[in-house]
């Protein structure tokens, strides 16, 4: 089984961990009451207790106009490189839906802005883009080829947000963009001298599934419509994957990992809404409480989601010397993924 063969290679390998984490949030904050006066047709009427009613956000942050993804990601790099020194880190990978141009690469940007030398990628997988870019940099680290590894997700979500809103119909497919808010997160990753460090790291893609969220502008099929820019989704038929298909391939997971599920001490997911932590609790038999949420004051903040709940664990003393944390995944395209931590 594929399954069991990959997870027999990690046991050989070294634990790799995060051994600093940053954020950057802009300081503008959005009501929901903000949001909605945004939306600039007299036509469509919804209010802000229906914007918090369905996902369970009150506010969320928004860049500055003149804010580049690369600005963010900077700021929340800067701690970690005046901490480790500009010579100690060997890569840098940029791991985002939103980047500052299609070309270059956003982590050239970004390496210039920090007065880095290392090389440096980007790693795009919707909102799996940071722990795709966790797995690959254990490899890189397991390889012998990097020591030290910066890996940063800044996100300009609002962006995004349409709020030239034509009809009922428009607004139903735009409905999930509303939950969306900008901010970076960056972390250093190294070889582990204890044993806290990533236990198991396994992903999934369903590619069929991948016309459900979208912003189609930008790329070869769009290259010149300014009205495909901007996020549309349908979330039920996300949360149907998501259930289906990708819960059944987790628990697979868990069963081949070193950890019973009934062992996690915190579960951390792509925060698409509260409602997301509900079904997690229900699909794998946990108490509620085990989640660790950002969602109601920053909402869907994209590939940087989960590293700011794991953020918010390590600045708040969530996390405790030896607990146990399952990342659960869920991006666009559609993809999933189990990563366990030892902390």
């Amino acid at each position: 089984m594929v399954l069991k063969k990959e997870f027999d290679q990690m046991k050989s390998m070294r634990k790799v961990k995060i051994a600093q984490i940053e954020s950057y949030l802009p300081e503008t904050v959005i009501s929901n009451d903000e949001l909605v006066k945004r939306i600039n047709n007299s036509n469509v009427q919804i209010k802000p207790e229906m914007v918090e009613k369905m996902f369970g956000i009150k506010e969320r942050r928004f860049a500055k106009d003149n804010e580049q993804v690369s600005d963010m990601a900077s700021k929340a790099c800067m701690p970690i490189v005046e901490n480790i020194g500009k010579d100690k880190i060997d890569l840098l990978i940029f791991a985002s839906v939103c980047q500052d141009l299609i070309e270059p690469a956003t982590s050239n940007i970004i390496q210039h802005k920090l007065g880095l030398t290392c090389p440096c990628i980007d790693i795009k997988n919707a909102c799996n883009s940071f722990i795709n870019a966790l797995q690959a940099a254990t490899a890189f680290i397991n390889s012998n080829m990097y020591e030290n590894i910066l890996i940063v997700s800044s996100e300009k979500l609002s962006n995004g947000i349409n709020f030239e809103i034509e009809n009922k119909e428009h607004l139903i497919r735009a409905l999930a963009s509303l939950s969306l808010g900008d901010g970076a997160v960056a972390a250093i990753v190294s070889a582990s001298d204890d044993n806290s460090g990533i236990e198991y790291q396994k992903f999934i893609t369903i590619g069929e599934h991948w016309k459900l969220c979208t912003i189609l502008g930008g790329g070869s099929m769009h290259p010149h419509d300014g009205s495909k820019n901007y996020f549309e989704g349908k979330t039920s038929l996300m949360r149907s994957v998501f259930v289906n298909e990708v819960a059944p391939f987790i628990l697979k997971c868990f069963d081949e990992s070193p950890w019973n599920i009934n062992e996690v001490d915190h579960f951390i997911t792509h925060q698409v809404s509260t409602s997301t932590f509900s079904t997690l609790a229900d699909l794998f038999n946990f108490e509620l409480d085990k989640n660790i949420s950002v969602f109601e004051n920053f909402g869907n903040t994209a590939a940087t989601s989960i590293p700011l709940a794991y953020h918010r664990g390590v600045k708040d003393g969530i996390f405790k010397k030896g607990d146990k944390i399952a990342i659960v995944g869920l991006a666009a395209g559609v993809s999933g993924s189990l990563q366990l931590i030892t902390y």
